[in-house]
């Protein structure tokens, strides 16, 4: 038979492993945002996982998934690269996309996923819908 403070010793490693991590795992706040992985896409973080934790439990930063349904709904090619940073009190997902071999840079508000931006070459081929630019909330540049 094992000694009690042997199995209370192993209990408390088991239980110590256990909320650490979980304890990593609610406080990550890149690993929070980043619920889809796509290859072939890097990924960039401006901030670091505490801030992104704490923006994405206010409310400030929509999740990789529906930013990426955002960007399917509005613009033909394929991201390539992802970054999340904080500009001016608004968080941005600034996006590098491929599209018929022309680099087009996107800015999209991570709260709201509106358009911000969006320049590069032929960028106007890959807007979906032919919405008018001007109805974008920010501006276009070619």
């Amino acid at each position: 038979m094992q000694k009690p403070s042997a199995i209370l010793i192993g209990i408390a490693v088991a239980i110590g492993s256990t909320l650490s991590f979980a304890q990593d795992d609610h406080h990550n706040g890149h690993d929070l945002i980043q619920d889809v992985h796509k290859a072939g896409t890097r990924i960039e973080f401006e901030e670091d996982q505490d801030e992104v934790y704490e923006a994405v439990r206010e409310g400030y930063i929509r999740p990789f998934s529906e930013m990426y349904a955002a960007v399917e709904n509005d613009l033909h090619g394929r991201i390539i690269k992802v970054e999340l940073e904080e500009d001016d009190d608004i968080w941005v997902y600034e996006l590098k996309i491929n599209f018929q071999n022309n680099i087009i840079k996107v800015e999209y508000n991570a709260e709201t996923l509106e358009m911000l931006m969006i320049k590069g070459r032929n960028f106007k081929d890959a807007i979906k819908h032919n919405e008018p630019l001007s109805t974008m909330n920010g501006h276009s540049k070619n």
